[in-house]
């Protein structure tokens, strides 16, 4: 399936679409679903379907008039993006006697914590979208710049199966989308039909162009298969089309339906559906008032956990409370080996989440202050029932015994140098609770060294303790806050380190340094490094606008590095000039007069600052230019000029002077060190941006209408293009063209990230061409997929 544009799936799959993070209802009211005709519970096998992202918009009556009988929906992508059509397609299905279903773009690759996170949050979403209980919710797990497809066959299908538990747990039927292709060479799919019987929804394309029915001599050489993806224009409606081969049904559990699948499918007698049993959604709390203990107390939660209409894990899930959630509750009720949390909400309905299991606390209970209230919930003295079904995600709790024998007391606070695993023990076996991101402050009260490891104790609630890894082999994974410890530091030991921090290779790294202090803006990607040495390891890549602290530069042949102080006496290091053009900003008064000198011929091209143009004939005019388009700030007035960075829409730009070349207008740019920046503000008379009312008096850049185009065009730009409006993020530096051939003259490299508008496409051999509108009637030309593969992604 695919993000937002289905229509390059081809036999790889498809692609995924970014946007504003989607808010639960703060009242945690859960829709219920009225599903009005039958035929929208049910779809016989061979039946016609379409999938739809945001961008088809919300009627589905055209699909549903040309024979789609089942509807599947774009809910969410990752953990930050739930499409805002997707209640619309939902109610349009149902309205149009379609059979809804939903799908969540994945991003979890191998990931199987990552996994579990996107599940909830795909079922959120597709609870918030209103799609019924018991129906498909597939992974759409595809190869793009997003998602990691090269972490192993067997971990890629651990991690698929984890969001498939999530789903299930939710009350959804969980199946996985993706080409036959990528399932057969990147995943160990017998592991997930193993456990989901008949839950693939394979994509296998006989041809790009217009297709109305299935040829059936195409269908994918693999058992389990539940729906054929086969073609990605069906009908010329500009919708993937789907043939079921097993009939299909969104009520709870299809177990006793046939299984019709005859095409090389090996079913192995088994179910066509892996839904659990219809979970009750407790929508009027008849039941909840039964033995419950009347307390008032506050919970605060320990980690993630869910909260449900009913005291049940088979209950639907309200919303998923992140770590440090508080909680009112008014009562509490042991069942089994959970004790459940009463949440009084609003128009008489209560929510409930577990507060303990099996004893062990999910987080810290406050007590309100009265004389006949319980300290706090109890739980079942007898051995805790064994049918009760494992609770969505509990607080882990330390199981290692020896935890705390042999560490040396020290309070200190240590920040994450990258993303590193707070665990329940101090053994990289112990059980995960956290992944901690990057720049993550931890307070620890004591460490340890075992082997190569210095593990460090975080103090949690009730009593137990998260450990972390602060330093392998010696090497910190972060910093050690000045101060935060005495004088004393963790202890290190030996060994090959599971997630190494780089430290510094290059023995002379620190010899024939000038001393300075300064900062740098990078003006462009830029590699920082373990020493000054284009070979030594990288430890990042610097985005654009970096803000680098240095304390001293050295010039090594063409290169000018600067050295940055980390964490426990080791630096970075990083190209400030190449030949002695910048490759950023010097601040000014950073480095009192003087400034980093350089040489020689460079290794890593990026931007210089120095124009290639003379200052002479310039008009001068201060004002403010707003780009209307991405538009290259180069290094001079010409577009052969070296592209400084390419300006995304809506960048305000302060210029001082504009001049007339050919065709285009040029605004110029100041910016440090008396350097300049150059860039386009109108071609032909057109305005690229807006010129700032006042900016400029009442004049605005004058422009010559004559010379050639800017760009030389190609015999078959026009030809057999498919209209199509779309948006390409590039997923790595892309050329773009002025025709559709790689021999055709290159406009820029666009780099990584780059948000391209398209509005056809065209296949030539093995290349996939996109066309972008420029100005005046003109095209750039880049490459969206080569044998299939999608070199970026498409919203």
């Amino acid at each position: 399936m695919r993000s937002t544009n289905k229509r390059f799936i081809s036999a790889l799959a498809c692609a995924s679409a970014m946007t504003a993070l989607a808010i639960a209802d703060p009242m945690g009211v859960t829709k219920t679903h009225q599903v009005v005709q039958a035929a929208t519970d049910n779809v016989p096998a061979r039946s016609a379907g379409v999938d739809v992202a945001s961008w088809q918009g919300t009627n589905l009556t055209q699909q549903a008039k040309s024979g789609a009988k089942f509807t599947v929906v774009k809910v969410s992508e990752s953990t930050n993006y739930q499409n805002p059509h997707a209640q619309g397609q939902i109610n349009s299905a149902e309205q149009n006697n379609m059979m809804p279903m939903g799908y969540h773009y994945a991003h979890f690759g191998a990931d199987s914590n990552r996994a579990v996170q996107e599940g909830n949050y795909a079922v959120s979403s597709a609870q918030q979208a209103g799609l019924p209980q018991g129906s498909y919710l597939a992974a759409d797990w595809e190869q793009d710049a997003h998602n990691n497809t090269n972490g192993g066959r067997e971990a890629s299908a651990n991690a698929i199966t984890s969001f498939m538990d999530t789903v299930h747990n939710g009350g959804y039927n969980p199946m996985l989308y993706s080409s036959e292709w990528l399932l057969k060479a990147k995943v160990d799919t017998n592991k997930v039909t193993q456990k989901y019987p008949n839950s693939l929804w394979v994509a296998a394309y006989k041809t790009m162009g217009r297709q109305d029915q299935p040829d059936y001599n195409y269908f994918p050489s693999m058992s389990n298969v539940a729906i054929w993806q086969y073609t990605p224009n069906w009908r010329g409606q500009n919708v993937d089309g789907n043939v079921n081969v097993l009939p299909l049904s969104n009520k709870s559990n299809n177990a006793n339906q046939a299984n019709t699948n005859t095409l090389n499918v090996n079913t192995n007698g088994q179910s066509s559906s892996q839904a659990p049993a219809n979970p009750v959604v407790n929508t009027s709390n008849k039941v909840v008032d039964t033995n419950w203990v009347k307390q008032e107390g506050t919970f605060t939660t320990g980690g993630a956990i869910n909260l449900r209409t009913g005291a049940s894990t088979n209950s639907s899930i309200i919303a998923q409370l992140p770590a440090n959630s508080e909680v009112k509750y008014d009562a509490y009720s042991t069942k089994g080996n959970y004790t459940w949390l009463r949440q009084p909400r609003a128009n008489n309905q209560y929510g409930y989440l577990v507060g303990r299991a099996n004893g062990q606390d999910w987080g810290t209970f406050k007590i309100a202050p009265v004389a006949n209230h319980v300290t706090k919930p109890t739980t079942n003295t007898a051995k805790p029932a064994q049918n009760v079904n494992k609770p969505s995600q509990p607080v882990h709790v330390n199981t290692n015994n020896n935890v705390n024998n042999n560490w040396t007391k020290q309070n200190g606070v240590f920040i994450t140098g990258g993303a590193i695993n707070l665990r329940t023990g101090a053994s990289t076996n112990s059980k995960v609770i956290a992944l901690l991101p990057t720049n993550t402050e931890i307070k620890y009260d004591a460490y340890r060294t075992t082997g190569q490891y210095t593990w460090l104790r975080q103090p949690r609630a009730n009593g137990q303790y998260g450990y972390l890894v602060g330093r392998d082999n010696g090497r910190a994974w972060g910093t050690f806050k000045a101060g935060s410890a005495a004088a004393s530091k963790p202890a290190q030991n030996t060994n090959k380190p599971s997630q190494p921090v780089h430290t510094n290779t290059n023995n002379n790294v620190n010899s024939n340094w000038t001393k300075q202090n300064g900062v740098f803006i990078t003006g462009g990607a830029i590699n920082l490094r373990t020493g000054a040495n284009t070979n030594s390891e990288v430890i990042a890549l610097l985005p654009t606008n970096t803000e680098i602290k240095y304390d001293a530069y050295r010039t090594t042949g063409q290169y000018t590095w600067l050295r940055q102080p980390r964490a426990n006496g080791q630096y970075g290091y990083l190209v400030g000039r190449n030949n002695s053009n910048a490759w950023g900003t010097f601040k000014a008064g950073s480095a009192v007069s003087t400034k980093p000198a350089t040489n020689n011929k460079p290794a890593q091209n990026t931007h210089n600052n120095k124009p290639a143009t003379n200052n002479s004939n310039w008009t001068k005019q201060n004002g403010v230019f707003i780009t209307g388009g991405a538009i290259n700030l180069r290094t001079g007035a010409s577009t052969n000029s070296k592209v400084i960075a390419l300006l995304p829409t809506n960048t305000e730009i302060k210029y001082d002077a504009y001049r007339t070349t050919g065709q285009y207008t040029w605004l110029r740019q100041p910016r440090a060190n008396g350097q300049y920046g150059y860039l386009v503000g109108r071609n032909n008379g057109n305005a690229w941006g807006t010129f700032k009312v006042g900016s400029a008096k009442a004049t605005t850049p004058v422009v010559h209408q004559n010379v050639q185009k800017p760009v030389a065009t190609t015999t078959n730009n026009n030809a057999t293009w498919t209209k199509q409006n779309g948006t390409f993020i590039t997923g790595g530096a892309i050329n773009l063209r002025t025709g559709a051939s790689t021999k055709s003259p290159i406009i820029e490299t666009l780099p990584i990230n780059t948000v391209i508008k398209y509005d056809a496409y065209y296949r030539a051999g093995k290349y996939v061409w996109l066309r972008q509108p420029r100005a005046n009637g003109q095209y750039g030309y880049l490459v969206g997929r080569l044998n299939n593969q999608a070199w970026g992604t498409y919203r």
